[in-house]
């Protein structure tokens, strides 16, 4: 038998290997593009509120809207019941004294 190349020069195998690696991307490609689209239609769209299911946190809200605690309180019993760290307080001037009145006694 007489050895024939074909129309290629021989590459034939070459072309094969190459179909064969090209099909395994194309898959691969189809493959990440689905894990991509379940993984973002898993994700929520609105973010969650961290204490919106809390019964702890709604008793807090009942409790401020009572007037029973102010705000402060409500604010730091509400990172303490979500994990969030406490607000940090405002600066506030300290109160100053009225000045004395002259003493009309030394006179």
């Amino acid at each position: 038998m007489r050895y024939y190349p074909g129309p290629h020069g021989g590459m034939g195998i070459w072309f094969g290997i190459a179909g064969f690696v090209g099909t395994l991307l194309v898959i691969a490609l189809i493959v990440a593009l689905v894990v991509v689209l379940v993984r973002r239609n898993k994700q929520p769209s609105v973010p969650v509120h961290p204490g919106a299911g809390n019964p702890a946190v709604h008793l807090l809200d009942q409790r401020l809207a009572a007037g029973e605690i102010d705000i402060a309180d409500y604010q730091a019993r509400k990172a303490a019941l979500t994990g969030e760290a406490p607000p940090r307080p405002e600066w506030t001037p300290p109160p100053t004294e009225p000045p004395a009145p002259p003493d009309e006694d030394k006179g």
